[in-house]
């Protein structure tokens, strides 16, 4: 036992990191030695904190990507923006609708906002459906890693991504100013086009952005596919893609009120969708005779959604009230699945959400912030792959965090108390966290955290019970049971136990290092979930099951192999790992990026791994600056994953080498110009992600070549 846990990722990374903070000391005192003043350059506020902390303050780790590198990063989907973070990864359902993973969790573990508002999708329940989020006119984007249920509720037990934007500004602008980009590819033909502005009148600030995107399906290198097809494209990975924003804001002596509107609209192929394509093939080629050109199109989704969010705030309104801030939002979103140039499937929400917070004086030397969380959701979905019946989540929730400094400490506490009604199903989740930094010693900060989270169920999780083909399973929810009836037949029944909910205990231990030459963010984490909910393979087809019920009227058999079934059950679980990542600058002109991370997720009581966690990551990036124009080379590696689930395969290792040039034009410098060349997998590497449900049909893009500029005024 003791030689297999020094053998293991984690162990030697928990030694390390044990060793790095000895010498770290090292350099500690050399650091103290040199007559240098050095800056922090964590500058950043994090919105999604009422207190006003930047990501270096937190005791929880957080992240920011903005300027440049969110920039450099922004891709179709949310999920492939970020997956270069460490502790994230993507979905990668073939780059049409990848979501964020943080530390191997997903799905409604994870909470997508759109300034500090739930995304009002329903990409939390399915790999298919699209991030409502647009993270070419974002300003920032925050990741909170680890529970961040305090504020956002149940939904954020394994994280949150807050996508900000200055669609409502909270003060004056000081004049006109804007931006305005555009960017090719070669692997999918991508054209895509960006702009906005923000601009005072008197005592009010409008704003206004938009984006237009489209590409064709992406090369991949040569493969074979789980069908025996072998290609070098994803066939039906296509996007077609547009939205826009309008806010304007008033701003008097002490706050601001304002209201925003925008759409969203989205075309996008649903690649391994083979439902209906062997039965209307052959109708659709005969129809086609006599065209020049014919390009077989598959199922699509065609997807808006309309936003309106309001936000205020107001500075001393009562005695010993320091600051309150209103959000509110409300979404309107459908999504369609067209197949044969009908929609097959349609699914809708409408969510209306409210947060008010107030950050109040120090009580007893405690400063921090109360409020109130009301959220109301309804969810539909109508045709044939509604795989759940329609649901209403209804959300009340009360927090209170509090900060205080004693001697060096920064103690960071908090709780919430939530209700939480889905249908007709009731949980109270309460969360609670304390932690604190500790700076050891000039340019070293340690930080610790130790939170306790609750997360209710979600509708899917509950209620699940159909044919899902985007996944290519049958899903069986918690309120159902599967019953063995004779040899390959089984019944489809009410479950005996109620759900519980799923409880969280987890801690975070961070280091962080900032010296002259040398800076470096090292997070180590534990969480002990339990009743942790996630869809178990049964083993059993599809074909081989009658359901009867309300929702679900046992016709089964629509596709001839069947799907495997997945049923969704509780058991209790521990998924650790570490985030790490370095720089080391050699002088002014050279640098070297390093990055790391994994997670090991296993059941408890068994011992089985749970299904597509990610695998481990080890990068390397070397950089060069010079006055107007910078250049990068790097390399990634995506460990092999031998820890899988039941019935789940392993995945192969692969590496990607990329390679990217800045110049930054100096006739050009007051626009603030900027034209940037991208070569991403240079080897043309086939790499399959092992977190994908299309693991075996949609691996990651080929060699790809890409051209892009930005500019202000």
């Amino acid at each position: 036992m003791v030689s297999q846990f020094r053998k293991s990722p984690l162990a030697l990374f928990v030694t390390s990191f044990v060793s790095l903070t000895a010498s770290a000391t090292v350099l500690a005192q050399q650091a103290e030695q040199e007559a240098h003043e050095h800056e922090d350059t964590e500058v950043i506020v994090v919105t999604a904190s009422p207190l006003n902390r930047t990501a270096l303050e937190s005791a929880q780790p957080i992240s920011v990507m903005a300027g440049d590198e969110l920039r450099e990063q922004h891709a179709h989907t949310l999920g492939e923006t970020l997956a270069h973070e460490p502790g994230v990864n993507a979905t990668h359902f073939a780059g049409v609708a990848s979501s964020p993973i943080i530390r191997g969790l997903d799905g409604p573990r994870v909470k997508i906002t759109q300034n500090g508002l739930d995304s009002g999708d329903v990409s939390r329940g399915s790999p298919d459906h699209a991030v409502t989020t647009e993270t070419s006119v974002a300003q920032q984007i925050e990741i909170f890693r680890g529970p961040a249920t305090l504020l956002y509720g149940s939904g954020a037990i394994g994280g949150v991504v807050n996508v900000v934007d200055n669609r409502i500004a909270q003060e004056l602008t000081g004049g006109t100013n804007g931006f305005y980009g555009t960017k090719f590819d070669s692997a999918s033909n991508l054209r895509e086009g960006t702009a906005g502005f923000t601009a005072d009148h008197k005592n009010t600030v409008w704003h206004f952005d938009a984006f237009k995107r489209r590409s064709d399906d992406y090369q991949v290198p040569e493969f074979t596919n789980d069908e025996g097809e072998t290609t070098n494209e994803i066939e039906n990975s296509f996007i077609d893609a547009q939205g826009a924003n309008v806010g304007v804001s008033y701003i008097f002596d002490n706050g601001y009120l304002g209201a925003s509107y925008g759409r969203l609209e989205q075309q996008y192929g649903i690649p391994g969708h083979g439902h209906g394509e062997e039965e209307h093939g052959e109708e659709e080629h005969e129809e086609s005779a006599g065209v020049e050109e014919h390009t077989e199109v598959g199922p699509f989704a065609d997807m808006w959604q309309n936003r309106i969010q309001v936000h205020g705030g107001w500075l001393n309104p009562f005695t010993n009230i320091e600051r309150v801030e209103l959000r509110y939002g409300f979404t309107d979103y459908q999504h369609q699945e067209i197949e044969d140039g009908e929609p097959s499937t349609t699914f809708t929400n409408n969510l209306h959400e409210l947060r008010l917070t107030a950050n109040h004086q120090a009580l007893f030397g405690w400063e921090g912030a109360f409020g109130y969380h009301y959220f109301d959701q309804a969810q539909e979905a109508f045709g044939e792959e509604a795989y759940t019946p329609n649901s209403t989540t209804t959300k009340h929730g009360l927090f209170w965090l509090l900060e205080r400094n004693i001697d060096a400490l920064n103690w960071q506490v908090g709780a919430r108390v939530e209700d939480v009604d889905v249908n007709d199903y009731s949980f109270t989740p309460v969360s609670a966290s304390v932690g604190f930094t500790y700076p050891l010693i000039p340019g070293m900060q340690l930080s610790t955290n130790l939170s306790h989270a609750q997360r209710a169920p979600s509708a899917n999780e509950l209620l699940s019970n159909g044919a899902h083909l985007a996944t290519q399973t049958y899903e069986i929810g918690l309120a159902y049971s599967v019953h063995e009836e004779a040899e390959h037949a089984y019944h489809i029944e009410p479950a005996d136990v109620a759900p519980e909910v799923e409880v969280s205990n987890n801690i975070d231990i961070g280091l962080h290092l900032d010296y002259s030459h040398f800076h470096m963010d090292w997070n180590v984490f534990y969480n002990r979930v339990n009743d942790f909910v996630y869809g178990a393979f049964t083993g059993i087809n599809s074909v081989d099951i009658e359901a009867e019920g309300e929702h679900n009227d046992g016709d089964v058999h629509d596709h001839a192999e069947g799907l495997p079934v997945i049923s969704y059950v509780q058991r209790n679980v521990d998924l650790y790992g570490y985030e790490l990542s370095t720089r080391y600058e050699f002088n002014e002109q050279w640098q070297l990026h390093g990055f790391s991370d994994y997670v090991r997720a296993k059941v408890r009581d068994g011992g089985e791994n749970l299904p597509r966690i990610p695998s481990q990551r080890i990068g390397a990036e070397l950089r060069y600056a010079a006055d107007r124009w910078e250049t990068k080379l790097g390399y990634t590696w995506y460990n092999k994953q031998t820890y899988v689930a039941p019935l789940e395969e392993k995945t192969d290792s692969f590496g990607l080498v990329n390679a990217q040039l800045n110049w930054f034009p100096q006739a050009l410098a007051a626009h603030n110009i900027s034209l940037y060349f991208k070569a991403e997998n240079l080897t043309d590497e086939l790499g399959y992600v092992h977190s994908s449900f299309l693991k075996e049909d949609a691996p990651m893009r080929g060699r790809n070549f890409s051209i892009g500029l930005r500019g202000e005024f």
